[in-house]
Protein backbone atom coordinates (compact mmCIF):
# COMPACT_ATOMS: atom_id res chain seq x y z
CA UNK A 1 0.00 0.00 0.00
CA UNK A 2 2.58 2.05 0.94
CA UNK A 3 4.78 2.13 -2.60
CA UNK A 4 1.13 2.36 -4.29
CA UNK A 5 0.90 5.28 -2.26
CA UNK A 6 3.80 7.16 -3.50
CA UNK A 7 3.42 6.24 -6.78
CA UNK A 8 -0.39 8.09 -6.95
CA UNK A 9 1.54 11.22 -5.50
CA UNK A 10 3.40 13.08 -7.78
CA UNK A 11 1.98 31.09 -12.71
CA UNK A 12 3.18 30.48 -15.93
CA UNK A 13 2.83 33.40 -18.35
CA UNK A 14 4.89 31.82 -20.96
CA UNK A 15 4.06 28.51 -23.72
CA UNK A 16 6.58 26.00 -23.93
CA UNK A 17 7.59 25.48 -27.82
CA UNK A 18 9.47 22.01 -26.92
CA UNK A 19 9.49 19.35 -24.61
CA UNK A 20 9.43 20.37 -21.40
CA UNK A 21 12.82 20.04 -19.30
CA UNK A 22 12.48 20.82 -15.61
CA UNK A 23 10.51 20.03 -12.12
CA UNK A 24 7.11 20.09 -11.66
CA UNK A 25 5.54 20.65 -7.92
CA UNK A 26 2.20 19.38 -7.36
CA UNK A 27 0.29 20.19 -3.83
CA UNK A 28 -1.53 16.81 -2.41
CA UNK A 29 -4.75 16.32 -1.11
CA UNK A 30 -6.74 13.46 0.07
CA UNK A 31 -10.48 12.18 0.46
CA UNK A 32 -10.32 8.64 2.48
CA UNK A 33 -13.77 7.05 2.21
CA UNK A 34 -15.77 6.91 5.66
CA UNK A 35 -16.16 2.84 5.48
CA UNK A 36 -12.43 2.44 4.12
CA UNK A 37 -10.82 5.04 7.10
CA UNK A 38 -13.09 2.48 9.82
CA UNK A 39 -12.11 -0.52 8.44
CA UNK A 40 -8.70 0.37 8.64
CA UNK A 41 -8.53 2.96 10.61
CA UNK A 42 -6.73 5.09 7.84
CA UNK A 43 -6.72 8.94 8.24
CA UNK A 44 -4.65 11.86 6.49
CA UNK A 45 -3.08 12.12 9.47
CA UNK A 46 -1.91 9.01 10.41
CA UNK A 47 -0.88 8.52 6.67
CA UNK A 48 1.68 11.87 6.93
CA UNK A 49 2.86 10.40 10.25
CA UNK A 50 3.78 7.18 8.90
CA UNK A 51 5.09 8.42 5.30
CA UNK A 52 2.15 7.14 3.44
CA UNK A 53 0.95 10.56 2.65
CA UNK A 54 2.68 13.80 1.12
CA UNK A 55 2.12 17.37 0.82
CA UNK A 56 3.74 18.12 -2.02
CA UNK A 57 5.19 16.05 -4.92
CA UNK A 58 8.14 17.26 -7.18
CA UNK A 59 8.61 15.81 -10.70
CA UNK A 60 11.41 15.89 -12.55
CA UNK A 61 11.25 15.29 -16.85
CA UNK A 62 14.07 14.93 -19.41
CA UNK A 63 13.53 13.16 -23.08
CA UNK A 64 11.48 10.38 -21.83
CA UNK A 65 12.75 9.79 -18.21
CA UNK A 66 11.45 11.15 -14.97
CA UNK A 67 11.51 11.18 -11.34
CA UNK A 68 9.02 11.95 -8.23
CA UNK A 69 9.33 12.26 -4.87
CA UNK A 70 7.67 14.01 -1.98
CA UNK A 71 9.04 17.10 -0.43
CA UNK A 72 9.82 15.42 2.65
CA UNK A 73 11.77 11.79 3.14
CA UNK A 74 13.91 9.59 1.65
CA UNK A 75 11.58 7.81 -1.20
CA UNK A 76 11.82 8.46 -4.93
CA UNK A 77 10.12 7.73 -7.88
CA UNK A 78 12.37 6.85 -11.10
CA UNK A 79 11.02 5.90 -14.47
CA UNK A 80 13.55 5.45 -17.62
CA UNK A 81 12.55 5.02 -20.95
CA UNK A 82 15.12 2.82 -21.84
CA UNK A 83 14.16 0.21 -19.13
CA UNK A 84 10.17 1.04 -19.10
CA UNK A 85 10.13 0.49 -15.32
CA UNK A 86 8.81 2.68 -12.29
CA UNK A 87 11.11 1.85 -9.52
CA UNK A 88 10.58 2.72 -6.09
CA UNK A 89 14.02 3.43 -4.47
CA UNK A 90 13.98 3.59 -0.63
CA UNK A 91 17.83 5.03 1.39
CA UNK A 92 16.47 2.92 3.74
CA UNK A 93 15.80 -0.35 2.31
CA UNK A 94 17.62 -3.13 0.10
CA UNK A 95 14.75 -4.20 -1.91
CA UNK A 96 13.55 -2.07 -4.23
CA UNK A 97 10.02 -2.69 -5.86
CA UNK A 98 9.04 -2.02 -9.49
CA UNK A 99 6.43 -2.19 -11.76
CA UNK A 100 6.33 -2.75 -15.28
CA UNK A 101 4.84 0.00 -17.51
CA UNK A 102 4.06 -1.57 -20.42
CA UNK A 103 1.42 -3.66 -18.36
CA UNK A 104 -2.21 -1.94 -17.34
CA UNK A 105 -3.12 -4.28 -14.69
CA UNK A 106 -6.32 -4.01 -15.08
CA UNK A 107 -6.72 -3.77 -18.39
CA UNK A 108 -5.15 -7.29 -18.00
CA UNK A 109 -6.81 -8.45 -15.83
CA UNK A 110 -10.44 -7.83 -16.74
CA UNK A 111 -8.82 -8.36 -20.79
CA UNK A 112 -10.96 -4.92 -20.68
CA UNK A 113 -9.56 -1.77 -21.49
CA UNK A 114 -10.59 1.43 -19.64
CA UNK A 115 -13.57 4.48 -21.53
CA UNK A 116 -11.27 7.32 -22.04
CA UNK A 117 -12.80 11.17 -23.12
CA UNK A 118 -11.62 14.15 -23.59
CA UNK A 119 -13.75 17.18 -21.77
CA UNK A 120 -13.98 21.20 -22.32
CA UNK A 121 -13.69 22.30 -18.58
CA UNK A 122 -14.03 25.31 -16.64
CA UNK A 123 -10.94 24.55 -14.30
CA UNK A 124 -7.90 27.19 -14.28
CA UNK A 125 -4.66 26.33 -12.95
CA UNK A 126 -1.74 28.42 -12.44
CA UNK A 127 -3.95 30.85 -14.76
CA UNK A 128 -4.44 28.46 -17.42
CA UNK A 129 -7.91 26.81 -18.73
CA UNK A 130 -8.15 23.20 -18.54
CA UNK A 131 -9.23 20.38 -20.51
CA UNK A 132 -9.17 17.24 -19.39
CA UNK A 133 -8.80 13.38 -20.08
CA UNK A 134 -10.92 10.92 -18.52
CA UNK A 135 -9.73 7.35 -17.71
CA UNK A 136 -12.69 4.94 -16.70
CA UNK A 137 -11.68 1.69 -14.65
CA UNK A 138 -14.41 -0.62 -13.54
CA UNK A 139 -12.58 0.04 -10.04
CA UNK A 140 -12.15 3.93 -10.52
CA UNK A 141 -10.91 7.03 -12.06
CA UNK A 142 -8.39 9.43 -12.88
CA UNK A 143 -8.44 12.62 -14.53
CA UNK A 144 -5.82 14.06 -16.37
CA UNK A 145 -6.13 18.49 -16.35
CA UNK A 146 -4.01 19.79 -19.43
CA UNK A 147 -3.67 21.84 -21.73
CA UNK A 148 -2.02 21.60 -25.08
CA UNK A 149 0.25 24.93 -25.24
CA UNK A 150 1.86 24.72 -22.08
CA UNK A 151 4.31 22.10 -20.72
CA UNK A 152 4.33 20.64 -23.87
CA UNK A 153 5.67 16.94 -24.11
CA UNK A 154 5.76 14.40 -27.32
CA UNK A 155 4.07 11.63 -26.60
CA UNK A 156 6.17 8.95 -28.35
CA UNK A 157 8.65 9.23 -25.60
CA UNK A 158 6.70 6.93 -23.40
CA UNK A 159 4.30 5.09 -26.12
CA UNK A 160 5.04 1.78 -23.78
CA UNK A 161 4.14 3.61 -20.37
CA UNK A 162 0.60 2.04 -20.82
CA UNK A 163 0.65 1.83 -16.57
CA UNK A 164 -2.19 4.50 -15.64
CA UNK A 165 -3.00 4.88 -19.42
CA UNK A 166 0.16 7.71 -19.30
CA UNK A 167 0.71 6.80 -23.03
CA UNK A 168 -2.94 7.57 -24.03
CA UNK A 169 -2.81 10.66 -21.68
CA UNK A 170 0.18 11.88 -23.68
CA UNK A 171 -1.08 11.24 -27.02
CA UNK A 172 -4.56 13.03 -26.65
CA UNK A 173 -2.73 15.87 -24.58
CA UNK A 174 1.03 16.11 -26.02
CA UNK A 175 1.63 18.03 -22.75
CA UNK A 176 2.05 17.58 -18.81
CA UNK A 177 -0.84 17.44 -16.57
CA UNK A 178 -2.08 20.49 -14.71
CA UNK A 179 -4.11 18.38 -12.58
CA UNK A 180 -4.58 15.00 -11.59
CA UNK A 181 -7.65 13.62 -9.53
CA UNK A 182 -7.07 9.62 -8.96
CA UNK A 183 -10.58 8.19 -7.85
CA UNK A 184 -10.21 4.56 -6.37
CA UNK A 185 -14.07 3.44 -5.96
CA UNK A 186 -14.44 2.99 -1.66
CA UNK A 187 -11.16 3.87 -0.71
CA UNK A 188 -9.65 7.24 -1.94
CA UNK A 189 -9.53 10.30 -3.83
CA UNK A 190 -6.32 11.92 -4.15
CA UNK A 191 -5.60 15.28 -5.71
CA UNK A 192 -2.35 16.79 -7.43
CA UNK A 193 -2.29 20.47 -8.41
CA UNK A 194 0.10 22.21 -9.67
CA UNK A 195 1.47 24.81 -7.96
CA UNK A 196 4.90 25.89 -9.66
CA UNK A 197 6.81 25.27 -12.58
CA UNK A 198 10.65 25.38 -12.06
CA UNK A 199 11.68 25.10 -16.41
CA UNK A 200 15.70 24.33 -15.61
CA UNK A 201 18.04 21.87 -17.10
CA UNK A 202 18.15 18.34 -15.49
CA UNK A 203 21.13 16.38 -15.24
CA UNK A 204 20.74 12.43 -16.08
CA UNK A 205 22.70 11.80 -12.97
CA UNK A 206 19.63 12.21 -10.97
CA UNK A 207 17.86 9.33 -13.10
CA UNK A 208 21.07 6.85 -12.10
CA UNK A 209 19.91 3.94 -9.92
CA UNK A 210 21.95 2.08 -7.90
CA UNK A 211 23.06 -1.87 -9.11
CA UNK A 212 20.66 -3.70 -8.90
CA UNK A 213 19.62 -7.39 -9.14
CA UNK A 214 16.75 -9.42 -9.70
CA UNK A 215 15.23 -11.13 -6.02
CA UNK A 216 15.44 -14.58 -5.56
CA UNK A 217 13.08 -14.29 -2.00
CA UNK A 218 10.48 -11.83 -3.93
CA UNK A 219 9.20 -13.51 -7.00
CA UNK A 220 5.63 -12.67 -8.76
CA UNK A 221 4.85 -14.42 -11.54
CA UNK A 222 1.50 -12.60 -12.74
CA UNK A 223 0.69 -9.18 -12.89
CA UNK A 224 2.76 -5.85 -13.23
CA UNK A 225 5.43 -6.52 -10.24
CA UNK A 226 8.73 -6.94 -10.03
CA UNK A 227 11.23 -6.97 -7.10
CA UNK A 228 14.91 -5.92 -7.06
CA UNK A 229 17.80 -5.96 -4.19
CA UNK A 230 20.46 -3.79 -4.33
CA UNK A 231 24.15 -5.65 -5.02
Amino acid sequence: MKNILILLFLIPVLSFSQNFEGTLVYENDIEIAEKFSKQLGMTKEKMMESGQFFEETLATYKNGNYLSKPNKGKIKVVYLSERNEILTIDKKSELVPAIKAEIDLETELNEKRPKITVEQTDEIILNIKCSKVIVEWETGTYEYFFNSDYLKMDSTLYSNHKYDMWSEFLKLSNSLPLKIVKRMDGMMTITMTLKEIKEHSVNDKIFKLPKLELSKEFVVTKGNQVYYEKK
